[in-house]
């Protein structure tokens, strides 16, 4: 009959209602993120140069030696544990720490208000005041270019020999790190490399050990090969080419101050 809807018609009506309700969610969702984040970038105190003659070296620190430039989101939330960012990318965010998991900011935001892209932390096992042989930081992969999308440009040698560094500061330290190898692995793959179980080596044969793992399963040869001692930043996020793979990204500290 005419005018009757039919249950096929319901049904279309229904999927549509709900594509709808999570286009729009995303969209604010989105946008909101994106305010959250030029919100807190725009609280990061850049030191007042002193004269002609700006001295590099000296950087403002509180009683208590840390950063002064990040002091202010650290006193908003103490999970703050430094600031990464890599020029020409879209990474320029705050780096959160939680002593008893890895999931706790993989849907939080700065504030630990739910969100659904997160925001880059800091892997549990390491120890946000510094020392570690490695720091691990994961950030998920947002199909709109924000948290670690970008890192997936690295897949190409000419893009990271235009951009091989990597800014990671401590909330005691600022560092500049040099990328030497960049690869994918399948968590729970029969060949996985398991670079998230090395933070801190026990011997220097360990170490020599991340380190060749990292270079035979690097997309290219960066012709760098850290040493021994040298302190190492790990970046992870999802690479969507393959069920549960991970595109990371290794670097060695090269300054530090």
């Amino acid at each position: 009959m005419k005018g009757k809807i039919t249950l096929i018609q319901i049904l279309f009506l229904f999927v549509f209602a709900v594509s709808a309700f999570f286009a729009v969610r995303t969209y604010f969702d989105r946008n909101k993120t994106e305010k959250d984040f030029k919100e807190l970038q725009s609280m990061v105190a850049e030191p007042e140069p002193e004269g002609e003659e700006e001295t590099e070296s000296v950087e403002p620190r509180e009683p208590n030696g840390m950063l002064s430039r990040y002091y202010a989101l650290y006193e908003r939330n103490n999970d703050m544990a430094g600031w990464i960012k890599i020029d020409g990318t879209n990474i320029d965010y705050p780096v959160m720490y939680n002593s008893d998991s890895n999931a706790y900011y993989l849907h939080r935001d700065f504030d630990g208000n739910n969100s659904s892209a997160g925001i880059p932390f800091m892997d549990y096992q390491c120890e946000p005041t510094g020392g570690n042989n490695n720091v691990i930081i994961y950030a998920h992969n947002m199909k709109n270019g924000a948290m670690f999308h970008s890192l997936l440009q690295y897949g190409d040698l000419d893009y990271e020999r235009s951009n091989p560094y990597i800014r990671f500061d401590t909330m005691y330290n600022r560092g500049i790190y040099e990328i030497f190898a960049v690869f994918r692995t399948e968590v729970g793959a029969e060949d996985e490399f398991k670079y998230y179980e090395f933070i801190n080596a026990e011997s220097r044969e360990e170490y020599e050990a991340f380190i060749d793992n990292c270079l035979s399963h690097s997309l290219y040869d960066t012709g760098i090969r850290p040493e021994y001692g040298e302190e190492l930043i790990t970046l992870s996020t999802c690479s969507y080419n393959a069920n549960n793979e991970r595109f990371v990204v290794v670097a060695r500290l090269i300054e530090k101050k």
